[in-house]
């Protein structure tokens, strides 16, 4: 991916949590995670939910990915002088 958004060498994982939601279902609990990112200069927190760990957890990651992508969009960069 860093080969199509370079800008993804630049993000970081700087906290995972995970947190069981009605636990009282047994193994149909959802499961919350919260992943909080860093491009050295911003920090951002994403969730993802779902039955399954793994997905909830895949969720959280893209969303830091794209949200990341975001906010690498709308910095300005400053224009190349002639």
């Amino acid at each position: 991916m860093v080969n199509f958004y370079p800008e993804i060498a630049q993000f970081h994982l700087t906290d995972y949590k995970v947190r069981i939601l009605d636990g009282g279902a047994g193994t149909s609990a959802n499961t919350r995670v919260l992943i909080e990112s860093s491009n050295g200069h911003k920090r951002w927190t994403t969730v993802g939910v779902s039955a399954n760990i793994l997905e909830a957890s895949y969720q959280a990651v893209v969303e830091g990915i794209e949200y990341g992508l975001l906010l690498q969009s709308t910095i300005k960069k400053p224009a190349k002088s002639l």
